[in-house]
């Protein structure tokens, strides 16, 4: 399962990307340009969603093998885009 959550303002991370058992910290740079992906195909945004959440190798590997265990990729992609959204709404 992945899913991004969002932090308080007051957190020195906006969100934060949970993937299997573990997460990630999301900067306001990852939020933006996850933000430009939005406009993807389902199948595009989720090849892309791994480079686009971090520069980390080892991070894209897991959130990839997290991944394969999706069942429904336009559901996901959907709630993955509404949450992205939801932390550029208020930052705009």
């Amino acid at each position: 399962m992945i899913r991004i959550e969002g932090l308080g303002e007051s957190q020195h991370y906006r969100a934060v990307i949970h993937y299997g058992d573990a997460y990630a910290p999301l900067t306001e740079s990852d939020i933006d340009t996850l933000g430009q992906c939005l406009n993807l195909s389902t199948n595009d945004f989720l090849d892309a969603f791994p480079d686009k959440v971090t520069e980390n190798r080892y991070l894209q590997d897991r959130i990839r093998e997290a991944m394969t265990t999706i069942e429904n990729r336009d559901n996901f992609t959907t709630t993955l885009k509404d949450s992205i959204k939801s932390l550029i709404s208020p930052s705009r």
